[in-house]
């Protein structure tokens, strides 16, 4: 078996501190790294509606120039994935030099989804690792997905549909009726209210185009249908839909430009958009059911990586989505971020499970690793004097050992338990 003012300013730096790996729960001593699997969401995009779409008419304002097609990587998420790849680099040398030096196409798997801005991220992060190696993908189709990470629904009838409407209603407390199948749902996105209404004032909705078209005071939020179906991704129709488009979009361009149209918005108070999202993310990818089934391609191929003695490192390129049914499907724990817009998955963030190897056992490390949003906004370089942000991913119900490590036997465990649960889900 083979074998994540002066005063602020030293917050932030005893932050950064904190995260790094060789400060972070677990210590290395004696134990030697055989081999990484990093799942990455791909880094900073362009808005996924079209120019013209709602989100044009939303706000008076212009949208930041994004200078890519329609939910494409960015100049400014390629170069920040280069860095990403460089720290990476660096890493796995202080870790192991012996191993990277070693890694090559033979030992070496780098495979991204088929859309331009995970193909564009895995190739970006090459650049910064430094390997002349290739990213593996199917023939590319922007509007398509690889069946691995498509968190499409294998299976569906009445009795799963049922099971997934009820899980999302608990979000929010409340169980859906006849009359409101989706009140759970509902009474989840009243609690974030007052951060919609301050999304409102960033955008100035009141003098958009949109509210003056349809003589709105603020974003409706009435209509909503939950989509369920074989072969389909989780999906919803509706206004908290829109909701969350703008949400995407006012981060994105933060990231971009450090402000919103123009207007200077602390960290904290652009959270509070992010949290709109994060609502968003968890009704749709990872409630039980509908984690276990969206996730289970992309849990066998990691289980396979780690399990592969052949393979030293391993590199996916994905999605948030994706990220967020992993990592609920396995009960992994992803902490609450610092330094960052997003609560859980930040843009370019990286589930990296690391594989050692002490007194002829096998140990397993989980951390999320991202770049902050100062990296992000100031094109910092990202090196093991300036790291990303490293924090530690548990998995609920296994603990780690004296030293910070689980049992790889436990890990491969829980995989093998959640494979179980997608077949019982499935027959």
């Amino acid at each position: 078996m083979k074998r994540c003012h002066f005063y602020y300013l030293l917050i932030i730096a005893l932050l950064f501190v904190s995260c790094r790996k060789d400060n972070h729960n677990s210590d290395n001593t004696g134990y030697i790294l055989r081999d990484e699997v990093v799942f990455s969401r791909h880094n900073i995009r362009s808005p996924l509606s079209a120019p013209g779409s709602d989100l044009d008419r939303v706000t008076p304002y212009d949208w930041v120039n994004w200078g890519v097609g329609t939910a494409h990587l960015t100049a400014r998420g390629a170069r920040i994935e280069q860095k990403m790849g460089e720290w990476f680099r660096e890493d796995l040398n202080r870790e192991n030099h012996d191993m990277y030096a070693s890694l090559n196409a033979d030992n070496t798997l780098i495979y991204s989804n088929v859309k331009q801005r995970t193909i564009r991220t895995a190739e970006n992060f090459l650049v910064g690792f430094g390997k002349d190696l290739q990213v593996y993908h199917l023939p590319q189709d922007d509007d398509g997905m690889d069946p691995l990470f498509h968190p499409a629904y294998t299976v569906m009838d009445d009795n799963l549909e049922r099971r997934i409407i009820a899980e999302m209603n608990e979000i929010g407390g409340v169980a859906g009726t006849a009359d409101e199948p989706y009140k759970g749902i509902w009474a989840a996105v009243e609690k974030i209210s007052d951060e919609i209404r301050y999304m409102e004032d960033v955008i100035s909705f009141k003098e958009s185009p949109y509210a003056e078209e349809n003589q709105l005071e603020h974003l409706p939020l009435k209509e909503m249908s939950i989509i369920l179906a074989k072969g389909e991704e989780p999906g919803m129709t509706g206004d908290y839909k829109l909701v969350n488009s703008i949400a995407d979009a006012v981060v994105l361009q933060y990231y971009e430009t450090g402000m919103a149209f123009g207007k200077d918005i602390s960290l904290n108070d652009m959270r509070r958009i992010g949290k709109v999202k994060t609502v968003y993310d968890e009704v749709i990818f990872t409630t039980p059911a509908t984690a276990i089934l969206i996730s289970n391609p992309l849990v066998k191929k990691i289980k396979e990586e780690i399990c592969d003695t052949t393979r030293k490192f391993t590199f996916f390129c994905g999605h948030d989505s994706n990220i967020a049914s992993i990592t609920s499907a396995l009960r992994m724990k992803l902490p609450s971020t610092v330094n960052a817009v997003e609560f859980s998955s930040p843009i370019g963030s990286k589930i990296v499970f690391q594989i050692y190897e002490k007194d002829n056992s096998e140990f397993v490390n989980v951390n999320l690793v991202y770049a902050s949003v100062y990296q992000l906004q100031e094109m910092q370089e990202i090196s093991t004097s300036n790291p990303p942000v490293i924090l530690p991913i548990d998995f609920d119900g296994l603990s780690r050992n004296a030293d910070g490590f689980y049992n790889m036997e436990d890990v491969i465990q829980r995989f093998d338990e959640t494979i179980a649960e997608f077949e019982s889900l499935a027959r």
